[in-house]
């Protein structure tokens, strides 16, 4: 199945790609960096973690999880206006139920320009609205979504937080975050930003998992002293086509790299 959430640096044109560099079996499922969590929803595994630093994101999936006809009952009661959007867009999360908060949020990236997720130094969301309502998830789809996430483990957090308990066997998805060399302007939330530091610790925790026997899948962009310190990993390089620039002439395709300890 698809993912219920729109997202930019989603991938899902890559979803082929990445399924066929999956191990053909594992233990349980770890995606630290969830977002749209596209590769977990096309995989389904039996027994999941799903993890990331966003509130709204596991705070979503979690009432999902819970209570699906609730979640999809608010969706359907909020106008595809420009004023339905700006009157969504405005309210503060923290006062909403869950099951309203994640309505909200798959409505406005549904509605947002380019599917990005910004927020200002207040945490505000502050996406323009885009140039058209992408289609919301029908019944059977957030049904569907329930349904596979019945057996998956959410934890808010720092992606080593998510990652406690991998074990020999287990299968890591690593998605991590990164510039293109802009500054960083809140994207993800302004606790979302990946540093250099983020970076080193992200290559020995690979390290670490590596010694305990855990298989791990890692997407990045091309970056040849990043691809120098995965030694004995096997690396495809390839050109990914990305749409969030604002103007057609100005979406390129982006360098990046699949990665695998196995």
């Amino acid at each position: 199945m698809n993912s219920i959430l729109r997202w930019a640096g989603s991938k899902r044109k890559l979803l082929n790609v990445l399924q066929n560099r999956a191990p053909v079996s594992f233990g349980k499922y770890y995606e630290p960096f969830a977002g749209s969590a596209a590769l977990y929803f096309k995989l389904q595994p039996k027994h999941a973690v799903l993890g990331d630093i966003n509130p709204e994101i596991i705070s979503m999936y979690r009432a999902v999880k819970s209570s699906p006809r609730e979640v999809l009952d608010y969706i359907e009661s909020i106008p595809t206006t420009k004023e339905g959007y700006l009157t969504v867009r405005a309210l503060e999360p923290k006062n909403l139920s869950e099951n309203q908060r994640a309505a909200r949020l798959i409505f406005i990236m549904k509605a947002c320009f380019n599917g990005v997720y910004r927020t200002n130094r207040a945490g505000a969301f502050n996406v323009p609205l885009g140039s058209r309502f992408y289609r919301l998830p029908s019944k059977e789809e957030i049904d569907e979504a329930s349904r596979v996430l019945s057996n998956t483990v959410l934890r808010l957090g720092d992606y080593s937080k998510a990652l406690d308990g991998a074990e020999a066997g287990d299968f890591v998805y690593l998605d991590p975050p990164y510039s293109d060399g802009n500054r960083f302007r809140g994207e993800y939330s302004y606790d979302g930003a990946f540093s250099v530091d983020d970076r080193d610790r992200f290559l020995k925790t690979c390290a670490d998992l590596t010694t305990k026997k855990v298989k791990i899948l890692v997407s990045f962009k091309l970056e040849e002293s990043f691809i120098t310190k995965l030694k004995g990993w096997n690396v495809q390089k390839l050109d990914v086509p990305r749409s969030v620039a604002g103007f057609a002439s100005s979406r390129v395709a982006a360098a990046e790299i699949i990665a695998t300890n196995y």
